[in-house]
């Protein structure tokens, strides 16, 4: 292969990742008593995107979610769920709402993780990619479209191990965070039942001592009793 058609195929892999889709991940911290909502802006219609949270930290792992299209349409509501995974098909184009609703919990904020992927491409990003296909086309035997089959599967291979890595950090993250509450609230019970054996311990001895001390009053008081 001439040597100065590289830089020429890298810029297609390039090129290659971009058309394939948009993909945005955050981490959020929702207050306790407050709702936040974010916005994924669909420009063609009938598109893909997929929906995917995790409640990562916070009281009992659990958020309120509901997705709403441009006309102002709900598409899904789950209440109390602390993971889930949605997929649907964009029938109009518009700003997506997608809200967690914390509004329920008085004292625990929730820190909740969260993906959005889109079959979306960008119009600039979607001119570079045919330029750069049909140049590409006269340097290589391959064909372009047998080209990009095969660079489309490893992204996607590429993609879904990403995701699911990424899946399995945040429950790691999750798990750790609830068994650091759970050893943290197993020693503070720990500490207040040490606590009241050693007050219940030493409250029998004094009463005990007292007992047997003529100038205590608790042993007069027993006195004039019997």
């Amino acid at each position: 292969m001439n040597i100065e058609i590289l830089p020429k195929i890298l810029l297609f892999l390039c090129l290659v990742d971009i058309s394939i889709g948009m993909d945005n991940d955050f981490t959020v911290d929702i207050p306790a008593g407050h709702q936040s909502c974010f916005f994924e802006t669909i420009k063609t219609r009938n598109i893909e995107f997929e929906v995917e949270y995790q409640v990562i930290d916070g009281g009992d792992m659990d958020i309120n979610f509901f997705l709403q299209a441009p006309d102002g349409r709900v598409l899904l509501t789950e209440s109390g769920k602390s993971d889930a995974a949605h997929k649907f098909t964009a029938d109009i184009e518009g700003d997506y709402q997608l809200c967690f609703d914390n509004t329920f919990s008085r004292f625990s904020s929730k820190l909740v993780f969260f993906e959005i992927l889109s079959d979306e491409n960008d119009d600039e990003n979607t001119t570079n990619w045919k330029n750069a296909k049909e140049e590409l086309g006269t340097l290589i035997d391959m064909t372009v479209d047998d080209f990009q089959k095969l660079i489309d599967n490893v992204q996607t291979n590429l993609d879904q191990t990403e995701l699911a890595q990424t899946m399995l950090r945040n429950f790691e993250a999750r798990d750790r965070n609830a068994q650091e509450i759970s050893f943290n609230r197993v020693n503070f019970l720990s500490a207040v039942q040490a606590f009241v054996m050693i007050s219940v311990g030493l409250t029998q001895v004094l009463l005990i001592r007292s007992l047997f001390d003529d100038r205590s009053r608790l042993s007069k008081v027993m006195r004039v009793k019997t």
